[in-house]
């Protein structure tokens, strides 16, 4: 990998030996022994690295590195200095510096450093595009749903709602920690516990799809409510239609098809696993067939199991660390629908539903992004 490398250097030989040893691996070298004018190079360059001396006449090193970093966030940062642990490393980390050339200077070890910043340049910027690309994905498939401006909304088969749309919290007049994660009748009923005549109770128990005119009590309305059972991959929800009658049934599954295929239409593989046990309770179409299983076969898989043998401690181990924010996107191998081995991206989300802790894992194929 070549690099576009500036220089911010009063002495000579340091900028000669860096300028020498990295000229001969291929790179591009740029150097300044003025540092005032080093924010405009970097404001009309942009550079993959920047060795900056510590040892500077007239103008402070640290605001010469904040300086930069405004202009040239993606810059990496790589300070000269002869000053070690903890002083520089306590100032460094403040100032979003990410190594340090330790005097004595060498080849070896300007050569390492360059390569080791190149490395985590390269590994930002793939990061950023992931997380664009998952970013548009995950918009894509929002605003599909919010889209449909009646009232729709998933629970469990205890009622507890799992997802809704914008309509629903338009509807409630309720914010998202208010609605999902709760009850559905005790928010549309004011109830403990579903009516007797609740559309959902049948809809559940007979497994068919169930339609009815419903009071209900904390909207203060008469509504059609339509419930569809088991639209998950995995099976086990319902799917709540509320709307205000009369609507053809021609109409009430238009609109129910387009909400059920929303999730496997989405552009990116999409997995929900249970953190209490890692196994995997939904997938949309495009994780099904990435991994060239069907529904059943797919629901209460253990998420280890999707990962080459070698891969699967640490792809667990880095998803729980996504979802508590610790670590950034995993680079990993999984077993395709062919049982190949490909190069893959995991990023996790967490969701978090009453008591319980979901992980929404998109596994995203090298190249796919590009």
């Amino acid at each position: 990998m070549r690099g576009n490398i500036f220089i911010v250097s009063q002495d000579v030989r340091t900028t000669k030996l860096i300028t020498d040893t990295l000229g001969k691996e291929g790179h591009r070298v740029t150097s300044s022994s003025v540092p005032r004018t080093a924010v405009t190079k970097c404001r009309e360059e942009t550079f993959d690295i920047a060795f900056v001396n510590a040892d500077l006449r007239k103008v402070a090193y640290d605001k010469l590195v904040a300086d930069i970093k405004k202009v040239s966030p993606e810059t990496f940062i790589v300070v000269i200095t002869t000053r070690t642990f903890p002083e520089a490393t306590a100032k460094g980390e403040a100032l979003d510096v990410g190594s340090y050339l330790i005097r004595p200077l060498s080849a070896e070890k300007i050569l390492r450093v360059t390569e080791y910043a190149l490395r985590e340049g390269q590994l930002a910027r793939d990061n950023r595009r992931l997380l664009s690309t998952v970013s548009t994905g995950k918009k894509q498939w929002e605003a599909a749903v919010d889209a449909i401006d009646q009232p729709i909304f998933v629970t469990d088969f205890d009622f507890t709602i799992l997802r809704a749309n914008l309509a629903t919290f338009r509807m409630l007049g309720k914010g998202v920690n208010d609605v999902i994660g709760h009850k559905c009748y005790k928010l549309l009923h004011c109830s403990d516990r579903p009516p007797d005549d609740c559309p959902g109770k049948r809809a559940r128990d007979s497994g068919e799809p169930v339609t009815d005119v419903v009071i209900f009590k904390g909207l203060r309305q008469r509504l059609n409510c339509s419930v569809y059972p088991q639209i998950f991959v995995a099976g086990g929800g319902l799917a709540h239609f509320l709307h205000e009658p009369p609507v053809s049934s021609e109409k009430q599954a238009e609109v129910m098809t387009k909400y059920e295929r929303l999730f496997d239409d989405a552009i990116i593989p999409i997995l929900l696993v249970d953190l209490e046990d890692n196994k995997v309770i939904d997938a949309n179409l495009r994780a099904l067939e990435l991994f060239g299983r069907g529904p059943e076969e797919m629901a209460d898989t253990d998420l280890e199991d999707l990962f080459v043998e070698t891969f699967r401690e640490q792809a667990v181990g880095n998803i729980v660390k996504q979802t508590e924010g610790k670590v950034g996107s995993l680079k990993v191998k999984i077993l395709d629908a062919k049982r190949q081995r490909i190069d893959v991206h995991v990023i996790a989300n967490i969701i978090e539903i009453g008591d319980s802790r979901f992980a929404e894992i998109f596994i995203i194929p090298f190249g796919m992004f590009v």
